[in-house]
């Protein structure tokens, strides 16, 4: 298995919060819901545990010991600590570096955050636009079938309309047939 296959995005996003804030120009004073993402890299479990100092730092000395091209994952990781931590200069740097390394969906989707954060909203809807899925639906299908957590909330939401379109016995009588259907199946 190479780096390739063997990496995956973590699925901790942070929000940005009030240090961010002060930062922002007035129409974004009441909140920034933007959010960034992670790769699974040295200095991720720092950032998680909410020492974003200790995670770039472990970043930094990662970008040092390894060659430029095989960067792409923690200069996204670093984009995104730098905007958390508010150090914008290098922020810039990181994002910019990040989407020439390694033009992924983490990479885009960060620097889109860092445009927004700025105020430069054309050049974070062109990044988003790039990140995002094309086909919407099939991607959350695709999803659902992989994380038990979306196919438990699916579920969830296919019982609670049973619940209310039908009494309990109709339910059951309902779950006997499919019952019998599937095993039928299996003959």
């Amino acid at each position: 298995m190479n780096h390739q296959e063997s990496k995956r995005v973590t699925t901790t996003s942070t929000l940005i919060t009030a240090a961010a804030l002060m930062l922002c120009s007035p129409s974004f004073a009441d909140v920034f819901p933007f959010r960034v993402a992670f790769e699974n890299v040295p200095g991720i479990e720092e950032i998680e545990a909410g020492n974003i100092q200790a995670g770039i730092k472990v970043l930094e000395d990662q970008l040092e010991q390894i060659e430029p091209g095989s960067s792409g994952d923690i200069l996204a990781t670093l984009c995104a600590a730098y905007i958390v931590n508010v150090s914008l200069d290098k922020a810039a740097r990181a994002c910019n570096e990040a989407v020439q390394v390694q033009p992924g969906k983490t990479a885009y989707n960060n620097r889109g955050v860092y445009r927004a954060f700025t105020g430069d909203l054309s050049g974070a809807h062109e990044d988003f636009e790039r990140a995002r899925p094309r086909q919407l639906d099939a991607y959350l299908e695709e999803l659902k079938i992989k994380d038990v957590g979306l196919m438990a909330v699916d579920n969830f939401r296919l019982i609670e309309e049973l619940s209310v379109k039908h009494s309990p016995a109709e339910i059951n009588a309902s779950v006997a047939m499919s019952t019998a259907a599937i095993e039928d199946l299996n003959d």
